[in-house]
């Protein structure tokens, strides 16, 4: 069968190969970077997966030898699942692999599955939940986004923060009508096009943002581990600055409720983009949460430990050391120690009385 090239046709191969270039370049990327833990992974699994969806959804490869349904959802589905792994380890520091990880992939199975194995409208109503699934799933992203961008000290990371809470909605929007209207008929040329470009654009966008970073930008350094001269070194004024810092939280300001990063700053006359960059360069911090919570945490340990309070409440404790309720002060406490503030009580009571 001879093959007649459009020029949509011509534009949309060169977007999609663009695309597929573009994203091999990150992966080759991600593979030179040192072990940066899960975002590696994830970044190099949302890179191929995307890969993978530019191929399958070309429509010229419909046209000539059409992809099985059985082979293009669970690319489309694995590819979502991804980008959200990739932006939760990106943001969080603390990312590690657990049970919520794969909810939306233990979601997603059976209603692939069904669609693949089911025929007539059924199908359309199990392609419409994986749009919509979809739809969380990027809702998921641009909260993650979100959450914890003032609390956090690494620049190019909360610029881009920021530009994902801006380029997704408007991009969820696009792919949920493109993809409903994919369920009922083949779609128009321009319409391909346009979402050909789309991704073209952000995948050139997020190419270009992730190889200008530093490689402290993908670090995973324990939180409290002073930064290297390398990194960033401070000059001798940021010193002294950062030393005013650290002997007012020694003294006990991280005690404040409701402490943030502008409010120290005001208390300690600096302005608060120096202070990310002095807490985050001179002490290694990526978030200013992390922060304070070392050393709140680090005094919870000692009254917790002490017999004195042996018989003073949990929650009293929480108050004290500055949180608003108990739930983040367990969660806080769970992630750096281990166990939660009664079972460390319990232990360290229990190895005193047996001295």
């Amino acid at each position: 069968m001879a093959i007649v090239l459009t020029a949509s046709d011509l534009i949309d191969l060169f977007l999609r190969g663009g695309t597929i270039g573009i994203l091999l370049l990150v992966v080759v990327h991600l593979l030179n970077k040192p072990a940066t833990g899960p975002i590696r992974l994830t970044g190099i699994a949302f890179c191929l997966t995307g890969i993978a969806e530019a191929i399958v959804h070309t429509p010229l490869l419909a046209q000539v030898a059409p992809l099985p349904l059985q082979l293009m959802l669970p690319l489309e589905q694995a590819h979502f699942i991804c980008m959200w792994w990739f932006v939760r380890s990106l943001f969080d520091d603390r990312f590690e692999w657990r049970l919520p990880c794969f909810i939306p992939a233990a979601i997603a199975t059976p209603i692939v599955l069904a669609a693949i194995l089911l025929e007539g409208p059924a199908v359309f109503v199990l392609r419409g939940a994986l749009v919509a699934l979809n739809v969380v799933l990027l809702g998921l992203i641009v909260s993650d986004a979100l959450r914890d961008r003032a609390t956090d000290l690494v620049n190019e990371r909360r610029a881009f923060r920021r530009a994902l809470a801006l380029s997704v909605p408007p991009f969820t929007l696009f792919v949920s009508i493109v993809s409903l209207l994919n369920m009922w008929a083949a779609l128009n040329p321009v319409v391909c096009n346009i979402y050909a470009a789309i991704y073209f654009l952000m995948s050139l966008g997020f190419s270009y943002w992730l190889t200008s970073l530093k490689g402290g930008m993908f670090a995973r350094s324990e939180t409290g581990q002073e930064g290297t001269p390398e990194d960033a070194p401070l000059t001798g004024a940021d010193r002294l600055e950062l030393d005013r810092v650290v002997k007012a939280m020694d003294g006990g300001l991280y005690l404040e409720p409701g402490l943030t990063i502008g409010g120290l700053g005001d208390l300690m006359h600096i302005p608060e983009h120096r202070l990310r960059r002095l807490i985050n360069r001179g002490l290694g911090y990526r978030n200013f949460a992390a922060f304070v919570n070392d050393y709140r945490i680090n005094e919870a340990k000692r009254r917790l430990a002490d017999p004195a309070m042996a018989r003073e409440q949990i929650i009293q404790h929480a108050f004290s050391l500055g949180y608003a309720s108990l739930a983040p002060f367990n969660r806080a406490f769970r992630e750096r120690v281990g166990v939660s503030p009664s079972e460390f009580r319990e232990g360290a009571l229990n190895r005193t009385a047996a001295e």
